[in-house]
């Protein structure tokens, strides 16, 4: 585990905290059913590429950090599960149907792939209300995700495509976020 790899872990973990608390004092809201699935998924995609002998740790390292979050949405009782999270959560499940017939490869394809659309009812989240939303977690979530892909060792699936993937999921949650800094942001 190379320094970059080691950085994301710790930056990733360290964020876990503030949003747990964040969300014990009810100053964001986070949506249960991404969380559920991601940690689902990155479960996967963490096992997949370490079949593979790839970068898994920042994956391992989400799972944990989703199971404080869930636990801290279920002490609350924040729990809502609409048609839109039943859709995404089916397109999951397909993911990981095809994992299981595929092999390690094509379930860190279908995984990750599950995890950004897994994401979507957060962004949909966050995009209707951004002044429940944690700005410095999701730009930290960026970071962690960037680092993971300076700790791949060579352009791979197994070593740079989870880490790539989540810095665009993130980014574009901390974006959406990023609107309620803007004078008008209802316009936006």
């Amino acid at each position: 585990m190379n320094i970059y790899s080691k950085l994301s872990v710790f930056i990733a973990l360290g964020l876990y905290l503030p949003l747990s608390w964040q969300i014990l004092t009810k100053r964001v809201t986070q949506n249960l059913a991404t969380f559920i699935l991601w940690a689902l998924l990155d479960l996967v995609v963490a096992i997949s590429i370490w079949i593979q002998g790839g970068n898994w740790t920042l994956p391992a390292a989400y799972v944990c950090g989703c199971l404080l979050v869930i636990g801290c949405l279920i002490k609350l009782r924040t729990v809502s599960w609409t048609k839109f999270e039943t859709g995404i959560s089916i397109i999951v499940l397909v993911c990981l149907a095809g994992w299981i017939i595929s092999g390690p490869r094509m379930a860190t394809i279908l995984s990750t792939t599950g995890v950004v659309l897994a994401g979507i009812p957060q962004l949909a989240d966050s995009y209707k209300n951004p002044k429940n939303q944690p700005f410095l977690v999701y730009l930290g979530f960026t970071v962690a995700n960037g680092l993971s892909v300076l700790a791949g060792n060579d352009w791979s699936i197994e070593e740079r495509f989870y880490g790539a993937s989540c810095a665009l999921l993130t980014l574009a949650i901390t974006l959406v976020i990023g609107r309620k800094f803007l004078p008008r942001y209802s316009s936006f």
